[in-house]
């Protein structure tokens, strides 16, 4: 990702953070909350997917990469772990934090404003995340290489599907909010993680998905 298209990114985010979030909350009109069962329920399948495939992660560290509005990382730190949430858009991070006083776990929880490829740490993690991440990512590898660095454990990733029906619609409507968009074959998935120093262990389809989970080599 170039830099002029991660300040794309970012702003596109921090500028639909609430309405994204209403995703997750039902906060909209009963017509909005039938189309999102309908078209987005992909997204509630990844959640049920990572919570299931995190399994008993109580007093674990957890790093969510591109946590957004904090929903996942509330939800494993509810089954006490403790977290990182990583994203480059304020209004994402400050909507996570707000979610995580709500839930009370804000103690379990610590939110940084980064993109991955810049999170200058030290720190390893039993599991790492991202979850809707790829999806505005041009080249994978180098941010994936700094995922292999911080992990020490398994890697729990979606990647849009290449090829479906609602991939074009949704690349011709991001592209006239301003917002570049990717999508991805199950070879390129695969051959992107053994690159980087990964193991794919499973995938499973959902919807428009690719949800991977895999090992540190």
């Amino acid at each position: 990702m170039v830099q002029d298209e991660a300040r794309q990114v970012a702003e596109y985010w921090d500028r639909i953070a609430p309405e994204f979030d209403s995703i997750y909350t039902g906060k909209k009109n009963p017509l909005a909350r039938t189309l999102d069962k309908w078209l987005r329920r992909d997204m509630y399948e990844r959640f049920n997917w990572v919570m299931r495939e995190a399994g008993n992660i109580e007093g674990l560290n957890v790093c969510d990469v591109g946590c957004g509005s904090g929903r996942f990382v509330s939800a494993l730190a509810q089954r006490g772990a403790r977290v990182v949430g990583l994203d480059f858009a304020p209004t994402m991070l400050q909507l996570a934090e707000d979610l995580a006083k709500r839930d009370g776990v804000a103690e379990r929880c610590e939110f940084v404003l980064s993109d991955v490829l810049d999170w200058k740490t030290r720190r390893q993690f039993d599991l790492v995340i991202a979850i809707g991440f790829w999806d505005y990512v041009a080249d994978p590898l180098p941010r994936l290489r700094v995922i292999r660095s911080i992990s020490q454990g398994r890697f729990l990733s979606a990647w849009p599907r290449a090829g479906t029906w609602r991939a074009a619609a949704r690349k011709a409507r991001l592209s006239v909010a301003g917002c570049p968009v990717y999508f991805w074959t199950r070879s390129q998935v695969d051959e992107y993680l053994r690159r980087a120093g990964f193991r794919v262990e499973s995938c499973e389809i959902y919807g428009q998905l690719y949800c991977v989970e895999s090992t540190v080599l």
